[in-house]
């Protein structure tokens, strides 16, 4: 059976902010273009961009602090930096993560010690609470997807263990739980303005906290190692900002897109969240199937849909049968996929870390005298058993943000139709 609607073409890629992109993007770059000052610290003409983005973003976040970078995979590495997360330490995060999230990690000298997930697709608190250990120091909570788990329990177990709590929220900008933001529940959080992200500038990300002590770090890290003064010059007297510095500063244009981009992030969230809701609701009825907990659907980023099955055999027939309706992106896109082929979001598919290699080719962190009690450590697939079986019987769809009529429809019909012809009606 296939969908009757008018709509017979490929959908948009699944790439949220970008397709709301209109003058006042073009006009904010213009801006900076006409001020010659594209560099935050100082300039001809210095708009302050990445300043006003800062207090706008942390106030949208619900933090004191908000510190812009280059890139969301940058904003991991200040951040972990900045909690002194180093050789010796053990940091725990899930194995459904992007694999920028393990990398810096290990490019802090640390060890990832991974932990399940539970069917929010998010870390089990349970499983963490187990491998805790002497060594560990941190805990990173990824909200994939946009989805927030059980983010109080693991608050509490950090607070109980004496851990610091680093959110990922590169895929959750503007996602809430019950009114609080992600990005305001840990000491740290980080986001990323990747294309693939629900606002976007190309590239950038922030690092946001409510410690002054940590974003004061951060500023120097992020930078050149040392403070800087009012005037943007730097300050080399305070032996406590004397670092290394990263040289990873957020630019003008970057911020003046994102200031604009964060005005429409709500429109943009609730686009995509109406369209998953619709989707889950229709699912709900099809036997067999199950999709992802939302502690609070409507703190849902709603940018994926999760819709997992019984056995894998049948997670494939579903996938087939919604590609074989046309519902496909658009060239460039990704979407829908199935979960055994979603990449480097599968800690099993980073050989880097399998294999456990170093980022100069020799002499791997796991090699060094500090962390020789992590030697043994493997991870390889079978290691996370829970979202190992999840990774066999899942497909995603990427929720566009912006659809026309037909487009919605022909989405929820050829859903539907999957339904229908696999008997999970």
């Amino acid at each position: 059976m296939v969908p009757k609607e008018k709509f017979t073409g490929a959908l948009p890629q699944e790439w949220p902010g970008a397709h709301y992109y209109d003058h006042q993007e073009e006009e904010a770059v213009s801006r900076v273009a006409r001020s010659h000052s594209p560099f935050r610290f100082y300039g001809p003409d210095l708009q302050e961009e990445v300043d006003q983005f800062e207090q706008e973003f942390a106030s949208y976040i619900g933090v004191k602090h908000c510190l812009g970078v280059s890139s969301g995979t940058a904003a991991l590495q200040v951040a972990l930096a900045s909690m002194g997360v180093g050789p010796g330490d053990e940091v725990l995060l899930p194995g459904y993560f992007w694999v920028s999230t393990a990398s810096a990690v290990v490019r802090s000298g640390a060890i990832p010690r991974l932990v399940d997930v539970d069917d929010s697709f998010s870390m089990d608190p349970d499983d963490l609470e187990r491998k805790i250990t002497g060594r560990s120091r941190a805990v990173i909570m990824v909200h994939m997807g946009g989805v927030i788990g059980q983010v109080s329990r693991v608050e509490e177990i950090c607070r109980n263990h004496g851990l610091l709590l680093l959110e990922d929220c590169a895929q959750a900008a503007g996602a809430s739980q019950h009114g609080k933001r992600a990005g305001s529940f840990g000491h740290m959080a980080i986001f990323s303005f990747q294309l693939n992200k629900n606002f976007t500038s190309g590239e950038g990300g922030a690092v946001v906290t409510d410690s002054e002590e940590m974003y004061r770090k951060a500023f120097a890290i992020h930078d050149l190692g040392y403070a800087r003064k009012e005037d943007g010059r730097l300050e080399f007297e305070d032996p406590e900002f004397q670092r290394w510095g990263i040289g990873c500063r957020m630019n003008e244009f970057i911020a003046a897109v994102l200031r604009v981009q964060l005005r429409k992030l709500d429109m943009i969230l609730q686009s995509m969240r109406s369209t998953k809701h619709e989707l889950v609701d229709l699912l709900s009825a099809c036997k067999g199937t199950s999709t992802r907990r939302v502690i609070d659907p409507e703190g849902d980023g709603g940018a994926f849909l999760m819709i997992t099955f019984e056995d894998p055999a049948m997670s494939h027939r579903f996938l087939e049968g919604l590609l074989g309706q046309g519902l496909r992106a658009k060239e460039g896109g990704l979407n829908p996929v199935h979960m055994t082929g979603w990449g480097l979001h599968i800690y099993f598919n980073v050989a880097s870390l399998v294999h456990k290699t170093s980022i100069c080719g020799h002499h791997s962190v796991w090699e060094l005298d500090e962390n020789r009690w992590a030697a043994e450590y493997q991870y390889g697939k079978g290691l996370l058993p829970v979202l190992d079986s999840y990774v066999d019987r899942t497909v995603l769809f990427c929720v566009p943000s912006k659809l026309t009529g037909d487009e919605k429809a022909f989405i929820l019909e050829a859903f539907k139709n999957c339904c229908e012809d696999l008997k999970l009606k």
